[in-house]
């Protein structure tokens, strides 16, 4: 199996000072999921930002399917990663959830009629293609997190970084997220904090504390020894 994302010695500082990273090394291989657990504010999120050039390391190098994170390399890098936000009226902005999912379509320079049709066929795989016509605003959480998640899948990238993806979801939503993405090939990296939820998307996980990956393993293995498990 390829490695897809690598991640060497990976520092970073916010403007206030705040160590966020501090050495990391990580790798992702195709078609694997890599759970990330930790405590909030342990560099988990940061990482994640990192992975399509939103951040910009303070020192260390990330590569993406083998180009190496650098300005010139953006536009081919977000190609290839699917960013799902925890919140996700953050990606959910036009008036439509069809017209949300074939936005990222259209500005590609999809023709529109070719944009709508792969649309459709995108929002049909995360069951919800009786929705196309509704405002984002008018869906469930657990809508708008598959709604969101098919503007991503659109787009067809080789890896999909989920943030946080259980926030503000009920159970059966929880259970059909999981499904999901279970059934998506692409190589996967998740932040969560749900322990339930990494064992079931989860086949590796590593975990983070004040910006270093203090263990890795499965993820039933890591869950215990930082005894990550609601009492």
């Amino acid at each position: 199996m390829g490695t897809v994302i690598e991640v060497r010695g990976l520092e970073f500082r916010y403007p206030d000072g705040t160590h966020a990273l501090r050495g990391v090394d990580l790798q992702l291989t195709a078609g694997e999921t890599l759970v990330l657990l930790g405590a909030n504010g342990s560099g988990k999120t940061t990482l994640l930002l990192h992975l399509n050039g939103l951040l910009e390391p303070s020192a260390g190098s990330v590569t993406i399917c083998g180009l190496a994170m650098a300005k010139h390399n953006y536009a081919a890098i977000r190609n290839r990663v699917g960013f799902v936000f925890q919140d996700a009226d953050d990606q959910l902005f036009m008036s439509t959830v069809l017209d949300d999912v074939a936005y990222g379509l259209l500005n590609r320079g999809l023709d529109p009629a070719s944009a709508r049709a792969a649309a459709l066929r995108t929002l049909a795989r995360v069951d919800l293609a009786e929705v196309a016509a509704r405002s984002p605003y008018h869906l469930s959480g657990g809508e708008k997190r598959r709604a969101a998640l098919a503007g991503v899948l659109a787009m067809e990238p080789e890896i999909l970084v989920f943030d946080e993806p259980t926030t503000a979801l009920d159970p059966p939503a929880q259970r059909k997220l999981a499904q999901l993405m279970g059934e998506l090939k692409q190589a996967k990296i998740v932040s969560t904090h749900d322990a339930a939820f990494a064992r079931t998307v989860g086949s590796r996980a590593v975990f983070f504390e004040k910006g270093r990956i203090a263990g890795e393993g499965t993820v039933d293995e890591v869950i215990r020894r930082f005894d990550w498990e609601a009492h």
